[in-house]
């Protein structure tokens, strides 16, 4: 294999590691939302049956079986979420091998798994956070019943409520946990392999890739295309540090849902951008801020300049 050809394949496996994550969000996402939807139906359906006089209905009972319906939602898509976390661990394991593997360098038999421990942690802590939003739900539902039952509210106003608490609010939670804590997954399986290969490999270091949002924040994308030593932390120009984006060590407002990536790179490894990736015109189109910082850039203006200007919200 010429080295040409080593090196697409290289670009390729990598690329197809990071598309194997944004399925496994994107799936489990889906998968957790079609859950809360059946939850929000039957309790609806539930809800539209009670007997039109507020006094006639069984509050202990309903509240009862709206709880169960909530738990139910839980308990499916905590095992939809542990089931993805495992699958993400494996994912961003794959993200260092299979690079490794196209450039010729069998890492799975220089080195050990990874100690699954922390994945079990991660897992378990995922699972509560998905399991919290049937509770907090519940909660928030039966105080609604209970308006209802004393007179305080309409039968139709609580309907629309109980829809607004598993509509948009749930569905957020749900939609945010998901996508920042498989990442978190990924990322720190990624990282630790990264660590392992890198003691075996020689020149393997970290790239930070900006996610492509259309609002991202700024330093994120301002990051884009450092390269850092496998055990030296990324550097926004916030002053932040990172092991890798969604590093649980860092502030929860630079992970929660944050899209960027740590890929594993070589400096001989060809790419069409070794540094930072300029903004696509769709990108400056879709947030005319990113046109002004690419302008920015392009004159050479100091980042700390284009943070300091207003520019970062």
């Amino acid at each position: 294999m010429s080295d040409g050809d080593k090196a697409k394949t290289v670009r390729d496996l990598r690329a197809e590691a990071l598309k194997r994550r944004t399925r496994l969000i994107a799936d489990t996402r889906g998968e957790v939302l079609a859950l809360l939807g059946i939850a929000q139906r039957r309790i609806r359906d539930r809800l539209l049956a009670q007997p039109s006089a507020a006094e006639q209905w069984q509050l202990q009972l309903l509240q009862g079986e709206i709880r169960q319906a909530l738990k139910e939602f839980a308990d499916q898509a905590g095992a939809k979420v542990a089931s993805a976390a495992s699958a993400a661990w494996e994912a961003g394991q794959a993200l260092v091998d299979s690079p490794l593997h196209g450039d010729g360098i069998r890492i799975d038999a220089m080195v050990p798994l990874l100690d699954t421990r922390q994945l079990l942690a991660m897992r378990s802590f995922m699972t509560e956070r998905i399991g919290d939003i049937g509770i907090t739900a519940a909660n928030r539902i039966n105080t609604e019943l209970g308006l209802v039952v004393i007179g305080a509210q309409g039968q139709m106003d609580a309907i629309s409520k109980v829809a607004e608490i598993l509509g948009e609010t749930s569905r957020a939670r749900a939609i945010t946990i998901v996508r920042t804590e498989l990442s978190r997954v990924y990322g720190t399986a990624s990282q630790e392999r990264l660590a392992q290969a890198a003691a075996v490999v020689p020149g393997l270091k970290k790239q930070w890739r900006r996610s492509g949002k259309v609002h991202s924040r700024l330093a994120h994308d301002l990051a884009d295309g450092q390269v850092q030593d496998a055990d030296k932390p990324f550097k926004l120009a916030t002053g932040v540090a990172l092991m890798f984006p969604h590093d649980p060590k860092a502030p929860a407002k630079e992970t929660i849902n944050c899209g960027c990536t740590s890929i594993p790179w070589k400096a001989e490894w060809e790419v069409a951008a070794p540094g930072r990736k300029r903004y696509t015109e769709q990108e400056m189109q879709s947030n005319p801020m990113k046109r002004d910082i690419q302008e920015g850039l392009d004159e050479g203006r100091p980042i700390r300049e284009l943070l300091a200007g207003g520019k970062a919200a």
